[in-house]
């Protein structure tokens, strides 16, 4: 579980200082930097959305408060986040890599734009794949890991549980 804390805490490291990287960068909105000419670019938005902007400026009031899709998918992210994490620590040593690579992706990525949600209102969005007539909305590496994670789980997670390891003391009692 140290592993995979490390692993979260390493993508989170990443994610985060690439979003303060292109902030620091690139103008808001601006152009783009080409980074392979015809297919790939650094274009600094902000996405108030989920997904593809989905759900991008939807409110509603909440009794005396109104609610935005913003602090809505921060939420999301807070309670999948505290899921995986559980689960994750629940099943420690149990679970084959099919699946806890993939969690651990996850994990990592719904923290990471949880984590501008609630700071800063948006997810700070950078990587722009643009070929031809294909334009694929702007993404970051947060959203990067959820996506692999998620298209890992679909292919090797039925992969067979590992068996359980002995904890320190059982190994200790052995030894006795």
């Amino acid at each position: 579980m140290i592993a995979t804390a490390l692993v979260v805490a390493l993508l989170l490291v990443v994610d985060q200082w690439t979003k303060l990287w292109t902030v620091a960068t690139f103008p808001l909105n601006g152009p783009g930097e080409v980074v392979i000419p015809g297919a790939l670019y650094f274009t600094y938005v902000q996405n108030t959305g989920a997904a593809f902007g989905l759900l991008r400026g939807v409110s509603f009031p909440l009794g005396p408060l109104t609610v935005d899709g913003v602090f809505v998918l921060g939420v999301v992210s807070l309670l999948v986040s505290v899921f995986i994490a559980r689960y994750l620590w629940r099943q420690r040593g149990r679970l084959a890599w099919g699946v806890q690579v993939p969690l651990t992706l996850i994990l990592a990525g719904a923290i990471g734009n949880m984590i501008d949600r609630f700071r800063l209102g948006y997810v700070i969005d950078f990587i722009h794949v643009h070929i031809g007539w294909f334009n694929f909305p702007v993404f970051n590496v947060a959203d990067s890991l959820v996506s692999v994670g998620a298209v890992m789980l679909l292919l090797f997670g039925r992969s067979e549980p590992r068996a359980p390891q002995p904890d320190a003391s059982e190994v200790r009692d052995e030894a006795a």
